[in-house]
């Protein structure tokens, strides 16, 4: 950890201290030096160099149990402060070299070392003016969290794949219908919708075709990338729920896109296919949709349903006679 020059400038200025290495008028010289605490130390102990003509910064690159750091027996000190990174001390006389006082710091992480004891003194030659203390976990340890990560985040994507290789195993229509996503009592429900799409540089080449089964909503159609153009990928379709009347029941969301091949070179043709779920009891009545590539060359259907047409069986009128 490195001060900001900033800082250190700031500080020099109200401290009204010299450069670090230059002499004091008593003769001490400012220093500044790096504490390391190894990971394997339960507590760990320094000796730390005060002096009535200077203040001790010491800077922590881990945090401090504030409310642990007892400045009790610092109350003669002209200044004893503590944040959540750091110490500023400053005797208001120096400390003999047979009677240095003892300050404890915990740190707030739980790590090895979990507390630094620091020994206050004052050197006859010599006055800490900033310390930076930094914490050095060894590579065992290093290794042995980082594997542990390492292990969580296996689990977690092992985790995820579980449902996607069980859905994997159950695919067709048995899949289907033993997982629950078939009506099993109406099955899969198809008609072809006779809405033309708008061509925006991709050209449709049947009536695209609504499947339905329970909650399960899946639109396929067969579209052509014209000759002379660019090749053309799908992008996530953009979709919107519509209600009976027209109205937006929320907002655009992505659907994928399902293409073989995936990338469709000028003048090929291939079927598409995009799935998704309605919410259980409030079906849209149809949906408006756009399948295009990043440019925004596709297909749009400004209202394309996905109700089943009802159709209107004719009924001899009233009175009369059914044909024989």
């Amino acid at each position: 950890m490195s001060l900001p020059v900033s800082w250190v400038m700031a500080w020099l200025v109200l401290m009204g201290a010299a450069a670090p290495g230059q002499p004091h008028e008593s003769g001490r010289q400012k220093t500044e030096r790096v504490i390391i605490l190894r990971g394997d130390e339960e507590l760990a102990s320094h000796v730390l160099r005060v002096a009535p003509e200077a203040a001790t910064l010491v800077l922590f690159d881990m945090p401090l149990l504030r409310e642990a750091v007892d400045l009790g027996p610092l109350k003669s000190f002209e200044r004893a402060e503590v944040t959540e990174r750091s110490l500023v001390l400053r005797p208001a006389v120096a400390l003999p070299l047979d009677a240095p006082q003892r300050l404890t710091v915990r740190f707030a992480d739980g790590r090895l070392p979990r507390q630094l004891e620091l020994t206050l003194t004052s050197a006859p030659d010599v006055v800490d003016t900033q310390v930076e203390v930094r914490r050095v976990v060894e590579p065992e340890a290093r290794l042995a969290a980082e594997l542990t990560k390492l292990r969580g985040l296996c689990a977690a994507t092992e985790a995820g794949l579980a449902p996607l290789r069980a859905r994997c195993a159950r695919a067709g229509l048995a899949g289907l219908f033993v997982s629950g996503e078939m009506d099993r009592e109406k099955g899969v429900r198809a008609f072809s919708s006779q809405m033309r799409p708008t061509e925006l540089g991709v050209e449709q080449k049947d009536f695209a075709t609504v499947f339905r089964t329970g909650d399960t909503v899946m639109v396929g159609l067969r579209l052509e990338n014209p000759s002379g153009g660019a090749p053309w990928v799908a992008g996530p379709a953009r979709l919107v729920r519509l209600g009976e009347r027209g109205q937006p029941l929320e907002d655009a969301r992505r659907v994928p896109v399902f293409m073989e091949p995936e990338r469709l070179a000028p003048g090929e043709s291939a079927w598409v296919a995009l799935q998704w779920e309605e919410p259980p009891g409030a079906p849209a009545a149809a949906v408006r949709l756009e399948v295009a590539d990043e440019s925004g060359r596709g297909l749009r259907w400004e209202r394309l349903e996905l109700r089943l047409p009802i159709v209107a069986v004719p009924r001899p009128p009233r009175g009369g006679k059914d044909a024989p």
